[in-house]
């Protein structure tokens, strides 16, 4: 397996621009506000898209495709994605630098995109080159930063339902991937502070926790060991609603309600992982995330059948049985519990 090599630096991102070939930028406003200025090499196009859905993604390498050395991803999760798109369709070297690490779309080799509002991952691509820019990451909110822990987070609800996914319906184990994965969540949330300053240290923890995860996954040849309930949760409420997320946000609240609705199968305790949320400052609580509860409800109602007709990775949601009637393992319990937050 070919391991994911890293280029860390200040002022990083500006001195390769400036030393490359021609290349077309997939950004975002902010990041491109602060780049503009330094480059004496500037883009032979600049491209801004918000929208991964498939359709918009296919208009976009017809509308936009220009004869360049590099396609270049500096942004987020759809920036990236959307150069890595880019760069399938049209075979074009790709150069990827996060100016947020909210999450791990920027080291994953497939692409998240969205059809029918659901996601889809598609393609196989690997960027030449890896840059994390401090400064660049620095610029972007704290919150947005805050929120990377998530995708590395999700470990530890996903493997809950890896242990339910064995003992009920004899889906292959590996002990070593899974103690690894363990592993991975314990070295992140001894360096919470760090997370929450923003610091070289804590961008440096946040990257290389979603560097061992995403090289994780590939080892065992799926997202088993960091995607499950959490995932299927949040993907469930968005197809209902069509509302967009903080990734991250989203995610850590939907660990803390699958942690607490695998009981006695959970691998973390959620009160732990509500402590390192507090300490690392990420906005979990659905009042902050702008989530109605009688949203939250119907996705906590539909996410069963959404699991099984999606054909999704067993686990939690494949039970017959995961919601008490009442008391605080019944959705209204669930739902007083984290409208509480």
């Amino acid at each position: 397996m070919e391991k994911i090599q890293l280029e860390l630096g200040n002022g990083l991102l500006p001195l390769v621009l400036n030393a490359i070939g021609e290349y077309i930028l997939v950004t975002m406003e902010e990041p491109w506000g602060f780049l503009e200025e330094q480059l004496t090499n500037p883009p032979k196009k600049v491209i801004f898209n918000k929208d991964t859905q498939l359709e918009n993604l296919e208009e976009l390498i017809q509308r936009e495709k220009t004869g360049v050395d590099y396609i270049i991803g500096c942004g987020g999760g759809t920036s990236c994605d959307t150069a890595k798109f880019l760069s399938w369709k049209w075979e074009i070297p790709l150069i990827i630098s996060p100016s947020i690490i909210s999450v791990d779309a920027w080291l994953c080799r497939s692409i998240a995109v969205r059809v029918n509002h659901k996601v889809k991952y598609i393609g196989d691509v690997r960027a030449q080159r890896y840059l994390i820019d401090y400064e660049l990451i620095k610029k972007a909110p704290k919150v947005l930063n805050w929120a990377g822990i998530a995708d590395i987070i999700s470990i530890t609800s996903a493997l809950g339902d890896w242990v339910i996914a064995k003992e009920n319906f004899n889906e292959m184990f590996d002990q070593n991937i899974f103690v690894t994965a363990k592993e991975i969540v314990q070295k992140l949330m001894l360096q919470a502070d760090e997370i929450n300053q923003v610091s070289n240290k804590g961008i440096e923890a946040l990257i290389k926790g979603q560097v061992d995860e995403v090289e994780l996954c590939e080892k065992w040849g799926s997202a088993r060991p960091e995607e499950g309930s959490e995932h299927f949760l949040a993907y469930c409420l968005e197809n209902n609603t069509h509302d967009k997320y903080i990734h991250g946000n989203l995610i850590a609240l939907n660990v803390l309600v699958a942690l607490k609705l695998q009981r006695e199968k959970a691998v973390f305790d959620y009160n732990d992982l509500q402590n390192f949320f507090d300490r690392v400052g990420i906005q979990y609580q659905p009042k902050n995330q702008g989530i109605k509860e009688e949203d939250y409800k119907k996705a906590l109602e539909l996410v069963q059948d959404y699991v099984r007709r999606e054909e999704l990775l067993k686990g939690l949601w494949s039970l017959n049985r995961v919601f008490d009637e009442e008391g605080e393992y019944s959705i209204q319990g669930i739902l007083d519990w984290i409208y509480a937050f």
